[in-house]
């Protein structure tokens, strides 16, 4: 599976709650939208760490940028990690994990990169 499949999977899938995703999967939907969020955190960083004090309208076109972003990957991603948690035997309410600080962080990682259950019946 390419990375350009697996993206548009992640948003292909968005209302499959039941289904799986295989790590390989899972990686590869995350990935572009990491790298995406990045470049949009460092932009909107940039445009409000400028030298002038005041709002320009690069900031407002980036806040504006960074917040549609982030609605549009909502409910693909809670999607994505609740077919993850599917894939590794678990229900997909151990998604709250991550409202646990930092050690909640932690263990989602360690769940998210667990091997698949699916194939080891």
């Amino acid at each position: 599976m390419t990375m350009g499949k697996a993206f548009r999977l992640f948003f292909d899938r968005t209302l499959d709650f039941h289904g799986q995703t295989t790590r390989r999967e899972f990686w590869l939907g995350v990935l572009p939208n990491a790298i995406i969020m990045h470049v949009l955190i460092v932009l909107l960083l940039i445009s409000l760490l400028a030298l002038n004090t005041t709002f320009n309208s690069f900031s407002i076109i980036m806040i504006a940028l960074f917040t549609l972003f982030c609605l549009i990957e909502l409910l693909p991603s809670i999607s994505l990690i609740i077919r993850r948690m599917h894939d590794i035997g678990k229900s997909g309410y151990y998604i709250f994990v991550l409202f646990i600080p930092l050690i909640g962080y932690i263990w989602y990682i360690y769940l998210v990169t667990r091997p698949s259950d699916y194939y080891r019946k």
